[in-house]
């Protein structure tokens, strides 16, 4: 629930964040955010129940990375009011999987924490 949480918050303010920092991303209205943030969230927190007990860390970095890019490039281009290039697709996803990586770190190391106490 912590992990959908931060999603929620940290989806939307990555998205904004980038619109201000690069040129090929450009979201006009709030629409694209909600969407975006709606379908993303709850996919990376499947993910992580999924991927983060089978997978490397970095295996599961790499799926975050692609997820982020696919649906961010996907959903922006049939959006109205948002414009995101390939490249801008990138520095999305880039700056959502370091998110994702310290929210991954934090999940692996309180399992740790409580399966050894």
């Amino acid at each position: 629930m912590q992990s959908l949480l931060l999603k929620i918050i940290s989806i939307p303010l990555i998205l904004l964040l980038c619109t201000f920092w690069f040129e090929g991303v450009s979201f006009n209205k709030p629409l694209p955010f909600l969407i975006i943030t709606i379908i993303l969230a709850p996919l990376a927190v499947l993910m992580e129940y999924i991927f983060l007990p089978r997978l490397p860390f970095w295996l599961t970095f790499i799926a975050d990375f692609v997820l982020s890019y696919l649906l961010v490039y996907v959903i922006s281009s049939f959006m109205a009011g948002a414009y995101v290039s390939l490249w801008g697709a990138f520095l999305i996803a880039l700056a959502y999987s370091l998110v994702e990586l310290l929210i991954h770190k934090q999940i692996v190391s309180d399992h740790m924490r409580h399966s050894y106490s």
